[in-house]
């Protein structure tokens, strides 16, 4: 407000965005913007099975969601490459997270940072809140899982399913037999499912060795999880290890994804298509500069979308 009131803000814009940034403020950002372009608000609402999942209680999904703040939170903080959403190596746990993700040494309440088998998880989509706000109360969801990657990591949501296709049966009245993944196959083989199941469920099936609450595991039931697949491009993966590296080869489309969630956060209303230059200008300004979070930032504040607002002019204008 002082340099602004000098008439001198513009000149110094860069370093008032960092060191509000840097400010506890900025805790706001991780939890209003992550919460709306993760879905991260879902996580109050999630009711898994206590039968099929009796670990979840209301400490575990505290814990959930206090990893993925954290871990933004660092993002920010550090101003590391956006991409680390994708691939990072560590995360935060508490000792009741760390348990349930099969870490071990971690004692007490209090988060700690720690180094992650890659193998296994890395990044936001491997994280337990994402799992379970992506899966269903009783199993995981490969469409939703695959569903929520397409709209939040590669700006790329599919179309709605076409009216009056049921539900995967579950139970006595399921006609399709088999695993999760055979029955959705043979769900899949009907016309009016394939295309929409096409561009999701490989992404989802590679999802499919957490289960709906995001612990590891190698079986779905009696038999081995099958968690390979191929993209609508013609990629093919097995696991989740090789899902995230094959988002992470797809870094513009990322960045332009994370560029459109934040600039509609920022602007409080939807895009249009003339974003699209403001778009193009920050991902391309990232890309030169180290793919830093800050200089997303620094883009939007300093683009036309973020300073001036439409209006319309009255007669005599």
């Amino acid at each position: 407000f002082a340099l602004a009131g000098k008439g001198q803000l513009r000149a110094n814009l860069d370093a008032q965005v960092r060191r509000m940034l840097k400010d506890p403020k900025s805790s706001t950002l991780v939890e209003n913007f992550a919460g709306q372009w993760l879905q991260l608000r879902s996580m109050q609402n999630v009711t898994p099975d206590t039968k099929r999942f009796p670990e979840f209680d209301e400490q575990l999904r505290e814990a959930m969601t206090k990893e993925t703040e954290l871990f933004f939170n660092a993002i920010v903080q550090e101003d590391r490459d956006v991409l680390d959403f994708i691939d990072a190596d560590f995360t935060f746990v508490n000792e009741r997270l760390a348990k349930h993700y099969g870490l071990p040494g971690v004692t007490g309440e209090e988060f700690r940072r720690v180094t992650l088998p890659k193998d296994q998880r890395g990044g936001l989509l491997t994280q337990a809140s994402i799992l379970t706000i992506t899966s269903y109360p009783g199993r995981t969801s490969p469409v939703q899982r695959g569903k929520w990657v397409l709209e939040n990591l590669l700006d790329a949501a599919p179309p709605p399913p076409p009216p009056n296709v049921p539900a995967l049966a579950e139970g006595e009245k399921a006609e399709l037999t088999g695993t999760l993944r055979q029955r959705m196959e043979q769900h899949r083989a009907d016309p009016k499912c394939a295309t929409c199941h096409e561009q999701m469920d490989g992404i989802g099936f590679a999802l499919e060795n957490f289960d709906a609450v995001g612990a590891w595991r190698t079986q779905d039931g009696t038999e081995k999880i099958d968690a390979a697949g191929t993209l609508p491009g013609g990629r093919s993966f097995n696991g989740p290890a090789e899902l995230r590296q094959i988002i992470k080869s797809q870094g513009d489309e990322f960045d332009r994804c994370l560029c459109s969630k934040m600039l509609t956060y920022a602007l409080g209303r939807g895009l249009e298509s003339y974003d699209r230059r403001t778009i193009d200008g920050i991902a391309a300004a990232m890309k030169e500069q180290g793919n830093r979070f800050s200089v997303m930032i620094d883009e939007i504040v300093r683009s036309d979308a973020f300073q001036k607002r439409n209006g319309i002019s009255k007669k005599g204008d």
